[in-house]
């Protein structure tokens, strides 16, 4: 829904638009016992801005995004936070194929969650996001597209070493139904973080059933190795050193259905039933996390459903609101937004 405003127009082609969005908003009913959050509190903040520029220059298409939000996940300061979201140069070399370099999202980035229809809170599938030093290959043909990215030394939100990462999708985009296969692989730290390799598998439909009503499938399997981090406690070495080992792989795996109505050109209801199922929360597994409270009130696996209204009363302004039912991490998501 970004209205960016064009600064200026040259005649040869060059220009350059301003963006912008603001959101207020957050989860109500933060359910404690599943240590999703920063914070025990009851409400959890979400406001967010971004502030950006995007355009043309000679040969070079270029984007840079300013974000400003709260680490409010779980291990998160709980602080504002400003960063660089997106700083890329691109290229495009025909009408079909376009590359693009810099801190840009990995390809599958933009349709992991293609068949998800809810606002926030569906079960998510955590490929890498955004990651600097990264080259993405982008192309279409009619009605079908592909993506590639490779990113040297990503990192985790949290400044972790993963490795190198490649991820790619396949999608195909017809006027009733869509489909898009993704799937990604992270080389693992090499014992500098908890982070050993990692292979993810996605998938998202999309089945436009009438006018009004979208319908939504998402799922994904992943296979995660994580270790154990000790740091030298010698006096001799200085600075200390981290040492991570013992890697052992988790299957994770978690999927929804999801559906969104049309009442008007103003009104939307959407809806999802939800599952997720990770190998650190079993009891019974040998990679159990050892997090009692969590199993006592989960069990190996989660299943959850939503509802939601959006109202947009205008073309750069929207609220929504979004109850939960079952093991969710909150009862209620809701958020303003206004874009520019």
């Amino acid at each position: 829904m970004s209205q960016a405003a064009r600064v200026y127009n040259a005649e040869n082609g060059d220009y350059m638009d301003v963006f912008g969005e603001v959101g207020v908003g957050g989860y109500f009913g933060n359910k404690t016992q599943y240590k999703q959050y920063h914070s025990d509190d009851s409400f959890i903040d979400d406001t967010f801005a971004t502030f950006g520029s995007k355009g043309r220059v000679s040969i070079f298409d270029y984007r840079i995004e300013l974000d400003y939000g709260r680490e409010n996940w779980r291990g998160g300061t709980g602080d504002m936070v400003l960063q660089i979201d997106k700083a890329w140069l691109g290229y495009r070399y025909s009408p079909y194929h376009y590359v693009e370099f810099g801190l840009t999202d990995t390809a599958f980035d933009d349709y992991d969650a293609y068949g998800d229809l809810t606002f926030d809170t569906g079960a998510e599938t955590g490929e890498a996001g955004d990651q600097a030093k990264t080259i993405k290959y982008e192309g279409n043909y009619q009605k079908f597209a592909v993506g590639v990215s490779y990113s040297y030394k990503g990192e985790s939100s949290s400044g972790q070493a993963q490795g190198n990462i490649t991820n790619g999708y396949v999608g195909y985009f017809g006027d009733e139904f869509s489909m898009v296969l993704g799937a990604e692989r992270r080389n693992g730290s090499s014992g500098e973080s908890k982070y050993g390799l990692y292979k993810l598998y996605g998938l998202g439909l999309r089945y436009a059933a009438t006018e009004k009503l979208l319908l939504g499938l998402n799922g994904f399997i992943e296979y995660e190795e994580i270790g154990e981090c000790t740091t030298t406690s010698d006096d001799w070495v200085d600075p200390a050193i981290q040492v991570c080992n013992r890697y052992q792989e988790f299957k994770n795996q978690g999927g929804l259905a999801s559906f969104q109505y049309s009442l008007n050109e103003r009104w939307d209801v959407v809806g999802s039933v939800n599952y997720e199922a990770y190998k650190d929360w079993d009891r019974g597994s040998q990679q159990w996390g050892h997090d009692v409270e969590l199993w006592e009130a989960m069990g190996r696996s989660r299943s959850f459903q939503t509802i939601g209204v959006r109202y947009k009363p205008s073309r750069a302004s929207v609220i929504e609101v979004e109850g939960n039912i079952g093991e969710a991490y909150q009862d209620v998501y809701a958020k303003a937004k206004v874009f520019f």
